[in-house]
């Protein structure tokens, strides 16, 4: 019997060690969770635009060959598939040329905002919401 009570007087400092353990890793793994979950959209948003922007410029390229420079038709159609993708124009369609006067070039300037609770509250954290790109295609 005291073997039992000197060996509960040794392991008893060494109680809640494995729990502590536990702990913390929970802890680290619900930060990284929190972070992930905030910076994630931001980052993705920065990515993902670019494919938004070429893909808008090939629309633009290809609906200014088939309607015969007609930029209201498309400015029209690159904001509806923009629409569509959460995203915006953040200028004029623009149209570059060579020294004829020919459009060879067609350009595309596209933003998107995404927030997230962190970068919403932290003031100096809001620039990098916003994701801008362009994006040119050669006229055929």
């Amino acid at each position: 019997m005291s073997r039992e009570v000197s060996m509960m007087k040794a392991l008893g400092k060494e109680s809640g060690q494995v729990w502590t353990y536990v702990l913390n890793i929970l802890i680290v793994a619900a930060v990284i969770g929190f972070l992930i979950t905030q910076c994630g959209p931001v980052i993705w948003n920065h990515i993902a635009l670019r494919g938004t922007a070429d893909d808008a410029a090939m629309e633009a390229a290809i609906e200014y060959s088939q309607s015969r420079g007609n930029m209201e038709r498309v400015t029209e159609l690159v904001r509806k598939l923009l629409e569509e993708r959460g995203a915006r124009l953040d200028g004029p369609i623009t149209l570059e040329r060579d020294a004829t006067g020919r459009p060879v070039k067609i350009g595309v300037p596209v933003r998107k905002i995404v927030n997230t609770y962190v970068f919403e509250r932290i003031g100096y954290l809001c620039r990098y919401t916003e994701a801008k790109a362009y994006a040119e295609k050669p006229l055929e």
